[in-house]
């Protein structure tokens, strides 16, 4: 009997909770895109990834969702050790290269930010987001520019995202 309701419990709160989506054997939770809302062929145009990344970023810069949420494990990992060249605790620029380079473009890792190179922003929105190419692991990438309203700072970012479960993940962002 408690197994009937620990698996009705469950199959009850997928329906009302964010999708999860797992990765590198730890789950992640999306950001409130519910489990329908993509088809599989949806994958395929990058209209879908489109979709997401507009949405991530929105809620990124309104700080409704954590930067480890919405990229992959390995590209987090990657960019707080950007963030933390020189820091204490952080390793040194050549250290972190060495690290890095066979997996990421470490000239164009963006040190100060995730996103944009500010530390201080007002209100950011997306200006343009134009899909460039496919990847060869079906992923997409996108130049994106953002835009702080009021300083009127403008960040070019290139941004690839990948399908991850029944939603997709940022795996790189090239500055």
């Amino acid at each position: 009997m408690n197994q009937l309701i620990i698996l009705t419990t469950l199959f009850l709160s997928s329906f009302f909770s964010s999708t999860e989506i797992k990765t590198s054997g730890e789950i992640k939770l999306s950001i409130e895109i519910s489990e329908n809302q993509f088809k599989k062929e949806d994958f395929n145009d990058g209209e879908a990834a489109k979709k997401w990344l507009l949405k991530a970023i929105d809620q990124f810069f309104k700080e409704t969702v954590e930067m480890e949420n919405i990229t992959t494990k390995a590209y987090n990992e990657y960019k707080m050790d950007a963030m933390n060249i020189d820091m204490d605790g952080g390793m040194t620029l050549p250290a972190f290269e060495k690290k890095w380079k066979s997996k990421f473009n470490t000239k164009r890792a963006g040190y100060e930010g995730f996103l944009i190179s500010a530390q201080d922003w007002n209100k950011i929105s997306v200006t343009s987001c134009l899909l460039m190419n496919t990847t060869k692991d079906n992923g997409f990438l996108f130049r994106v520019v953002l835009k702080d309203v009021v300083s009127k700072e403008i960040f070019k970012r290139d941004i690839k995202i990948i399908p991850s479960g029944k939603s997709f993940l940022i795996a790189d962002v090239l500055e």
